[in-house]
């Protein structure tokens, strides 16, 4: 990456800012030069795009609600998919709604009209409804409510209360002489009147009121069962209002499109004042900074060359102590590794790029855990035309072309263990299976020979994580860290297979042949020396930047460090115990269920196939989600502690990222 300093006139700086992300190339930042300068001001502007994208926000979200809700309605629209899916604009379509965001905002306004009803209708209901949950307890009454009126010398109360309350009012009217109480008893609430001479009415109201008397204010001139019926109408109404706003969404379903993408430039256009705010400014000019990759300057410049003549760009090295954006630059098979690394961390901008060591022990793994032909067959179809499905090269893509790539290493690790759905199908088998597939019996020697297989797999990965931390290291310019701390440990592991593989196929009782045996004899001296120069080494440099009780301390500690490095290598053992489990499980429903099932005729052929489909389905299910777990546990815990740093953060340029539309440049 290069850092970027541009200086053009203000007037000139919304089309410069086009230009750039016309490029995809830009990434802006905080401007740091002529920090005594004035920061651009744009907050005027800033504040009313603001206000029309979260409009036009407001109103996809409303049309998008609607038109789910419609689903499964006869108006519902055949095409709501092409419609409600995110899309593909043209550049040059995408900057030219300059010219017709005045059309494209009358959308707007009637889709907000419509919504402005629909809040009204809602609010309407909410009304209505709780007028009806009030008018219910008074449907015990034929009387409209405009008959319970007072007369000259009398007030009348009509209201209601709970039933546990009736007899404290009654108890407290009883004590009154010129008042009397009836009660139209209820389930739960009840409805009293009360009429009381004018002498004592007002003392009355208060004291029921205090034990839970709630009067009734409806003046309506019908009774209560006759107002429900005629509020219910009403509702019936406000459902048929709601229905045709829906259908008129559901009509102008292609409104969405539109308004997507007017949604969209509003962000773009909020996005360009938003990276102003970091400029610097005169009177009459603007300076900006950002990074931009290092092969793309040219282009750039170009680019800003074709806008105006007025503009003076300069190119400059990223300071040591200054971070960078991260563009990782890989074929399109490795970019795929990328979604397993970045779920970890994007690279830091200081350290290599591991994605092609990453995509090779993944892919690896996976192999070696699936291993079966069919199984891989399904992977790859499935996982690339899921992923054909995908337009966008987002994390959804990648990590179904991986599952698919993997697939292709598991037909390989298929072939060499003879296995097509649990069923050996060659005459020969490369290598020995660890489980008669037929019968079930497991060979324990053959066990052996590939559970140190899967720990040497480990020792080959960890070393290769040591080789890198080395690089790293010479990257920045640590050549004694790179050797002390990355190539002794790789020489360390190396040695240490030398060192005890005889001993081990002894003490395993693993058969090897003579040939093998008389190479590691003569390389069991030099490797166990390997493995003590690099021990005594390590502990004596260690603390080589302590003092005092600092340098023991840290020379005990690498010592200490081998057990944690023994403990990881012991971890690759899952490799082994996840394939020999997905070979049990499929040989259990092949030859335990399945077949013994089908040897009966009749309905018991397809009882016996479906189980072993479905056995097969939840195989394979179960075996890639363990895989893609386990593998990516190997690559984060154990790989990635010897080298990587991560933390970085990836190149964004200017406005790349849209919320509906994909932008084609």
């Amino acid at each position: 990456m290069s850092k970027i300093r541009l200086i053009g006139l203000s007037s000139n700086r919304q089309n410069i800012l086009d230009a750039l992300h016309k490029t995809g190339l830009v990434q802006l930042s905080e401007t740091t030069s002529f920090a005594d300068v004035l920061p651009f001001d744009v907050s005027n502007n800033k504040d009313d795009i603001a206000l029309k994208q979260k409009k036009a926000q407001n109103v996809v979200e409303f049309y998008l609600e609607q038109i789910s809700k419609a689903k499964g309605n006869d108006y519902y629209p055949k095409n709501a998919t092409e419609n409600l899916s995110n899309f593909f604009v043209s550049y040059d379509e995408f900057i030219s709604l300059s010219k017709r965001e005045n059309e494209l905002f009358e959308l707007i306004k009637e889709g907000d009209a419509l919504e402005s009803n629909l809040i009204e209708l809602r609010s309407q209901r909410v009304k209505i409804l709780n007028l009806i949950q009030h008018l219910e307890p008074f449907v015990i009454i034929n009387d409209k409510f405009i008959e319970f009126k007072d007369t000259k010398n009398t007030k009348v109360y009509l209201g209601s209360c709970k039933v546990e309350a009736i007899k404290e009012i009654n108890d407290a009217i009883e004590k009154r002489h010129l008042t009397q109480l009836k009660v139209f008893n209820g389930l739960k609430i009840a409805v009293i009147l009360v009429v009381s001479h004018n002498q004592e009415a007002e003392d009355v109201l208060n004291e029921i009121t205090e034990l839970g008397f709630n009067r009734c204010t409806f003046g309506f001139n019908s009774n209560a069962k006759d107002k429900i019926v005629e509020l219910n109408a009403q509702l019936l109404s406000i459902d048929e209002k709601e229905e045709e706003i829906s259908k008129t969404v559901c009509q102008r379903i292609e409104n969405v499109k539109k308004l997507k993408l007017l949604c969209d430039y509003y962000y773009f256009l909020l996005e360009k004042e938003n990276v102003s705010e970091k400029f610097r400014r005169t009177e009459s000019t603007f300076v900006l900074e950002g990074f931009v990759p290092k092969e793309k300057q040219e282009e750039i410049t170009n680019t800003l060359l074709e806008i105006s003549n007025a503009i003076f760009v300069e190119y400059a090295e990223i300071p040591k102590d200054e971070e960078a954006p991260v563009l990782l630059k890989n074929n399109k098979m490795v970019r795929q590794s990328e979604f397993v690394t970045d779920l970890y961390s994007t690279p830091n901008y200081r350290e290599i790029d591991p994605n092609k060591v990453v995509f090779f022990f993944f892919m690896l793994f996976m192999g070696v855990i699936m291993a079966d032909i069919g199984y891989g067959v399904l992977m790859v179809v499935f996982g690339f035309i899921l992923s054909s499905r995908i337009k966008v090269d987002n994390g959804a893509k990648r990590l179904w072309n991986v599952i698919a790539i993997g697939g292709i290493f598991a037909i390989i690790f298929g072939v060499l263990f003879n296995s097509f759905f649990g069923i050996s199908i060659f005459q020969f088998t490369v290598v020995p299976s660890p489980v008669n597939l037929k019968t079930g019996e497991i060979f324990p020697e053959t066990i052996m020979i590939l559970l140190l297989a899967s720990l040497g797999l480990g020792i080959f990965q960890l070393s290769v994580g040591y080789f890198c931390k080395a690089l790293n290291c010479f990257k920045s310019g640590h050549i004694i860290d790179g050797i002390l701390d990355g190539i002794l440990w790789a020489l360390f592991l190396i040695g240490l297979v030398f060192a005890t593989f005889n001993f081990l196929m002894d003490y395993l009782n693993v058969g090897i042949s003579n040939e093998m045996r008389a190479f590691f004899d003569k390389t069991a001296k030099p490797g166990l020396i390997v493995v003590i120069s690099t021990v005594v080494l390590a502990a004596l440099t260690a603390g080589r930047r302590e003092r005092g009780f600092g340098k023991f301390s840290k020379g005990f500690g690498a010592v200490y460090g081998i057990i944690n490095i023994l403990s990881d290598v012991l971890s690759y053992a899952r490799l082994f115990g996840l394939m020999l489990s997905g070979m049990i499980i499929a040989q259990t429903f092949n030859y335990k269920l399945g077949l013994p099932i089908m040897e009966n005729g009749g309905i018991g052929i397809v009882l016996g196939g479906l189980i072993i489909v479905v056995g097969h389905v939840f195989n394979i299910a179960m075996n890639v989600l363990g895989a893609y777990i386990h593998d990516s546990r190997l690559q984060y815990i154990e790989f990635f502690s010897k080298f990587y740093t991560g933390e970085g953060g990836k190149f964004k340029p200017l406005a790349s990222d849209f919320e509906y539309i994909y932008l084609k440049k």
